[in-house]
This record gives structure tokens, C-alpha cells and sequence, in this order.
């Protein structure tokens, strides 16, 4: 049963935030938006602290709620449709998630379309990753992601398997896009059911990203991709959501490939609750959910391992 506060999450995503998402154009205003809303909306832990830093070339801030020791580095790579996002509207999840997990938690503050369009983000993903994977205190990865950052964050790892890199311990990926084509069904079957995405939104984020290029590589569509050999993933998205059929469809493709992954799927949860942490007993249940994944695998390895 949807508790009273998320209830409240999904009524004010359907009332303020889609619509918003829906009639605000130039993506310069959607950037303001987006910054409002997380003033609104996301609880910032107490004790939050950041650092900016630069992983090889690309900006990024180390998120820490406590002093307590870490053991590993978790790169975070943020969604909204390749062309919103910041700092602000994350710190206080990639935070949570790494104190919870026990690491290192690190934003990455890649570069956007349209004015940087594919590979630029990916691009920047795998700069921080190299830099991340290059130092001797950096210890074992983990790799999250949301929505567009989801799909930033399986296109990171099919990358890393085709140039031969280490492979992070494991990745955790949150209603992410996986299917650039925009072919599957519950994209327009899910369109009122979704609290959250307008399509009008999410595709003309994606034509912005995509600037012309073929969405049917696997770089761009992770679904089209082979991911035999890399390291577990989980996946965690809600069955009302238009990108539900991307994530069922994915979590089939990496299973058939023999990756060892985690489907968990909700109901009656906005896109990516996982933002209402501390605001919503679902978010912090997926929160803990996932730091508990990717604690699990880091205590199985001591570094990043090269693909199988």
C-alpha cells in the first residue's frame, strides 16, 4: 500500500512537475525549473558536505554526510533527459546512497545537449571512470545511475567491455532509458499512468542528445548491446512509468546474456522516487535497497576486474 507521503510525492509530480516538464521549451528555463523544484522538493541530509573536484578533465563533487570510513568510490552519473541536472538536485540522494553503502560518493557534472550532444556525456563518463580506475586510493567502483543517467551508465559499461577497462564491482541503474528508438510499448501505454515524464519532454531530450546520430547503436541504446562478461546490475523501476518496458525488456536482454542482474519493479511510484529519500518511506526502502546491493559486491572484490 502507497504510503500517505509518497502519495503526496506522486500528486505534486502529476499537478506541478510534469506539466512544468511538459510546456517549459527552451532548455535554458528547464534548468531554472529543474533547480526550483529541488529546493522545493529533496531534503538535504544533515551534516551534508561538498567538495568539488575534477575527475580527468570533467567537473564533479565528492557528496559526505559523515567522517565515517569509506571503502570503495561510487560514481554517480544523474538523469534528465541528457540536457537538465545538477548538483543541487542530486547531492542529497548521492549522498544517502553512499553513506549507506559505505563509499565514496561522487557526482559527476557531465557536459549536456544541446549544446554537447552524443558522445559528449558518454564521453565524460568514461574520462571519470579512467581517472576514478587509475588511482591506487580510489579502490573498488560501483557505478548509479538514473534515467537518463541509467542509460549514461550501461552505455559506460559496454564501453569499458569493448576498450578492455576495468569493470566496476557492480552498477545500479534507476528507471533508466535504455531504448533510444522510442519503440516500446509502454511508452505510449503508460503516458497517463506515469506521474512524472511527458514524452514530449523526454523525446525532444533525446533529439537534442542524439543531434542526427542512429539511435540504434548499442552505445546510444544499451538494449542492443552485448553485455556478457560484466558485473552485476540492478534495476529498479516502477510498472507505471512509461520506461517500464525498457527496463523489463533490458533486465530479459542482460539475463539472457548471462549477466547477473536484479529486476525489482514497483507499483505506484513516480519516476525515480528515489529523489523523495528522506521524504517518502518507498524512496528510502529502494535507497536501502540499493546500497545493500552494492554492498554486497563490493565486499566480494578488492578492485576493479577486467571483463570476462
Amino acid at each position: 500500500m502507497t504510503s500517505r507521503a509518497q502519495k503526496f510525492w506522486n500528486a505534486y509530480a502529476r499537478i506541478v512537475q510534469k506539466p512544468a516538464l511538459a510546456l517549459v521549451q527552451p532548455q535554458w528555463l528547464a534548468r531554472k525549473v529543474f533547480s526550483l523544484n529541488a529546493i522545493v522538493a529533496y531534503r538535504q541530509p544533515k551534516g551534508l558536505r561538498i567538495t568539488p573536484l575534477t575527475l580527468g578533465h570533467v567537473p564533479a563533487a565528492h557528496c559526505a554526510m559523515t567522517d565515517a570510513p569509506t571503502r570503495g568510490t561510487m560514481l554517480y552519473i544523474h538523469g534528465g533527459a541528457f540536457v537538465i541536472g545538477n548538483l543541487r538536485g542530486y547531492r542529497h540522494l548521492v549522498a544517502q546512497i553512499a553513506a549507506q553503502s559505505g563509499q565514496r560518493g561522487l557526482y559527476l557534472d557531465y557536459r549536456l545537449a544541446p549544446e554537447n550532444p552524443y558522445p559528449a556525456a558518454l564521453d565524460d563518463a568514461e574520462a571519470a571512470y579512467r581517472a576514478l580506475a587509475e588511482d591506487p586510493a580510489t579502490g573498488p567502483i560501483t557505478l548509479v545511475g538514473d534515467s537518463a543517467g541509467g542509460n549514461l551508465t550501461l552505455a559506460l559499461l559496454l564501453r569499458l567491455k569493448r576498450l578492455g577497462l576495468p569493470m566496476p564491482a557492480a552498477s545500479a541503474v534507476m528507471s533508466p532509458g535504455t531504448d533510444l528508438r522510442l519503440q516500446n510499448p509502454s511508452l505510449t501505454a503508460n503516458q497517463k499512468s506515469d506521474p512524472l515524464v511527458p514524452m514530449s519532454r523526454g523525446a525532444r531530450g533525446i533529439r537534442d542528445y542524439l543531434a542526427g546520430q542512429d539511435p540504434a547503436q548499442p552505445e546510444i541504446s544499451p538494449i542492443l548491446g552485448d553485455f556478457s562478461g560484466t558485473s552485476p546490475i540492478f534495476i529498479n523501476v516502477d510498472q507505471t512509468e512509461v520506461l517500464y518496458d525498457d527496463d523489463r525488456l533490458m533486465a530479459a536482454q542482460l539475463k539472457s546474456q548471462g549477466v547477473d542482474v536484479t529486476l525489482v519493479a514497483e507499483r505506484g511510484l513516480s519516476h525515480v522516487w528515489h529523489l523523495n529519500v528522506g521524504r517518502s518511506p518507498e524512496a528510502d526502502t529502494s535507497v536501502r535497497q540499493i546500497a545493500h546491493f552494492l554492498r554486497g559486491h563490493l565486499e566480494k572484490v578488492d578492485s576493479p576486474h577486467p571483463p570476462a
